[in-house]
Parts: structure tokens; sequence; C-alpha cells
């Protein structure tokens, strides 16, 4: 797999347990969703799409901003991460050979991880590429092409842990050096553990 890859990140949840958005929380000098456009930027991925849901007016101002496109999901409230892929995969440039997906409240991203996964996906064209760390699974995926068109075709009861399932064949593993891809900002304690501090 060369490097002529997207990114579509999730980032449509209605921070139910935060209350706020934790999309456009600060983070650094940036906010979470800036921190984690810019490392795939860094990366060389060119066409990021951040696929919106709750406060969405806040989160698309923040993206663009960041110089990332925006997609509505008008199913946001359903919850279903495999409604808000779909969403994310029309609004792509035609002619990618994988995407990137990734969530939008996980900023611990490290663009020398994305471009090890890229490494990982060239050595093995055909397979989904996971990050992990101590043996657990984390986000972002990178997804060849081959699997779009099963992506767009799933509904309920599939979802994207069904079709994670169907594919265990077909994953390769990289193990995380930089990045925490298992620190999810769910809830204002976990936004203060995890959150970068001045020094």
């Amino acid at each position: 797999m060369s490097r002529n890859l997207a990114c579509i990140i999730l980032a449509a949840g209605q921070s139910s347990r935060m209350t706020r958005s934790k999309i456009v929380l600060p983070w650094g000098e940036s906010t979470v969703i800036g921190t984690i456009i810019t490392s795939f930027h860094r990366a060389g991925i060119r066409q990021i799409v951040v696929v919106t849901g709750g406060y969405h007016e806040l989160v698309e101002n923040e993206v663009k901003r960041c110089g990332a496109q925006t997609v509505f999901n008008p199913e946001y409230a359903n919850g279903e991460m495999s409604l808000s892929l779909q969403t994310g995969l029309g609004q792509l440039e035609v002619g990618y050979e994988g995407i990137f997906v990734a969530l939008g409240d996980q900023p611990e991203i490290h663009p020398d991880d994305i471009l090890g996964m890229i490494k990982v996906g060239e050595q093995n064209p055909q397979n989904l590429i996971i990050p992990s760390y101590a043996m657990r699974r984390g986000h972002p995926w990178l997804v060849p092409a081959q699997y779009f068109s099963e992506i767009r075709q799933l509904h309920t009861p599939d979802t994207m842990k069904t079709f994670i399932q169907r594919h265990e064949d077909e994953i390769s593993y990289y193990v995380v050096k930089k990045s925490n891809i298992l620190a999810d900002l769910d809830t204002p304690e976990d936004y203060e553990r995890y959150r970068p501090k001045a020094s």
C-alpha cells in the first residue's frame, strides 16, 4: 500500500458523559480534534474528513480552522460507528488505496506511529492494520480500499465490531511506540487525567 491514503475521523458523538463537546476541549496549544488533524497532516495524509453529529456547528468551525473537511451524520444519535463511517466514505475523493479510521477523542496519536502503520500496510497491502498496546487493540485502523464496498453495505444488526470479527484472519498488528491508543476522553475525569499539563 502506498501513501495514497485518506483519513476519516469519527466525531459524531454527543459527549453525554462529558456534558460538553470533548472534541473542541483545549489540548496543549490546540484542541483535541486539532491535535488529531495535525498528527495526520504531519504523517502526510492529505484528505482528512471529520464526521460530525452532536455539537456539530461548534465542531465544524474548529475542524475547518484546522484545515480538514467536515460532513454531518444526521443519524448521529443512533450511536453506531458504521453509519458515521459510511457518511465519511461518501465524501472521499476517488482513487484512495486505503483510509485511516480514527476516533475524535483520542488526541494522543503520534505521527510516527501513523507512519509505522503505513509501513506495515505497505508490507501487507490486503490486510487491515490495527494498532495494539499491551495486547489490546486500539485506533486508528488502516483499512484497504477492497473493504470499502462491504463497509458501505453494513446495516443492523451488523456493526464495525462484526466487520472486524469477520476478517480476523486478515488483520496485521502494529505495536505502537509513542501513542496512547487506549485513552478515551469519555468523562471530565478522563480529560483531566490525560490532558497535557503545563511544564
